[in-house]
């Protein structure tokens, strides 16, 4: 009878773990993401206010990773040291710098003093012809080219300096004291140094990025990434080279047909060429330069023809040979962006951040376009599928 029995055990609850709580507010996901956007554009927003210090460290940085898979290549090719290839493209930049310089630097120069010396002649030209009243502009025009004749660092000083000085009090006061020309020879001694750095130890900073992913993540993140990295540096390395060939044969060609200035209108008109479609604010320009040569040398008599045509032919030709060659041959598709849009985010890009948001407009569309589709448009695509 008493063997039959069952017994009893007594279940007792579980302990409660003494001071168990929920998750932490940082581990929640999307309070995690939110952390890392607003920590960001904090980032964003102190580095904007203090552009004046971090532009020297941002440009040096750029140029590493733009020159990096050379770098990688040389080493993981023939064995050749980082540090040497380093010292030797410091070298060669500074050889074709002095080249530049002593070849072309004068002849810049003196077209530029000459352009500045007859403006004035221009806007008299100018008010003569169509009855305009410009003495105020005319006498702002001459204390400038004056200005830029006897002091041209000055100048330059006034006109540059809101653009590379910080606009905070401090940095405002800094850019007062040592003046825009110390602060460009700072910049010049610094960047070099800055690059070596980045430029050294830039695997090793690019490695030390991927653990910070997580595991699960970690593939699809590093594919976007990859993506990311072909459109940018394909951009970039792409239209530079395009602005230096595209930039000598403007020069060559406004100067086989006559236009004055041709070097400046060249090397500006080249140097616009990084940003898609900018570059035609050269064409106006080398046409109202031959006009106004023209006019102030042929007195009344000006053929509208030969003044509009002659400019042009060279313009175009270049143009011809950017759309239809260069630009299919050295930058492909890289960021397979369409000519509209291309034009939209350069506005905006020039809206938002004046001329570097020109330059960094398209590049940041292209990331932009990726993210979209790695990461919204399946997940868009598979809600619609669901309804």
């Amino acid at each position: 009878m008493a063997s039959n029995e069952r017994r009893l055990v007594p279940v007792t609850p579980p302990e409660r773990t003494a001071g168990a709580q929920g998750p932490h507010l940082w581990e929640v996901q999307a309070i995690l993401d939110l952390l890392v956007i607003l920590t960001g554009a904090l980032l964003v927003w102190f580095m904007y206010e203090l552009r004046g210090v971090f532009m020297p460290v941002l440009l040096a940085l750029a140029l590493a990773y733009l020159v990096n898979p050379v770098i990688t290549r040389l080493e993981d090719r023939w064995s050749v040291p980082r540090p040497a290839t380093i010292t030797m493209l410091l070298v060669l930049l500074v050889l074709a710098a002095a080249a530049f310089l002593a070849w072309l630097g004068p002849l810049l120069v003196i077209q530029t003093q000459t352009l500045a010396r007859k403006a004035p002649q221009y806007l008299q030209t100018l008010a003569e012809r169509y009855g305009i009243e410009a003495t105020g502009l005319s006498d702002t025009i001459m204390s400038w080219a004056s200005g830029f004749q006897d002091d041209p660092i000055t100048l330059l000083q006034r006109v540059f300096q809101p653009v590379f000085a910080g606009t905070g009090q401090a940095l405002g006061f800094i850019g007062a004291v040592i003046g825009t020309t110390t602060y460009f020879a700072i910049t010049a001694m610094l960047m070099p140094i800055y690059f070596f750095v980045f430029a050294w130890r830039f695997e090793r900073i690019a490695a030390s990025v991927t653990p910070l992913i997580p595991a699960s993540r970690r593939g699809a993140t590093m594919d976007i990434l990859r993506k990311m990295d072909e459109a940018v540096t394909g951009f970039f390395r792409g239209r530079v080279l395009i602005a230096l060939i595209t930039g000598v044969m403007y020069a060559v060609g406004w100067a086989w047909t006559g236009v004055p200035y041709w070097f400046l209108l060249g090397a500006g008109t080249g140097l616009l060429s990084i940003i898609p479609y900018v570059s035609v604010v050269g064409w106006p320009l080398a046409i109202l330069l031959k006009y106004l040569d023209v006019a102030a040398n042929a007195g009344a008599a000006v053929d509208w023809v030969s003044v509009a045509l002659v400019p042009s032919i060279p313009y175009l030709a270049v143009q011809f040979l950017e759309s239809w060659w260069l630009t299919p041959w050295i930058q492909g598709r890289a960021n397979d962006l369409s000519a509209v849009t291309v034009i939209i985010v350069v506005l905006i890009g020039g809206a938002v951040g004046g001329f570097l948001g020109l330059l960094l407009a398209i590049p940041a569309a292209a990331s932009v376009k990726i993210l979209f589709q790695e990461l919204v448009l399946p997940r868009w695509e598979a809600w619609a599928e669901r309804r």
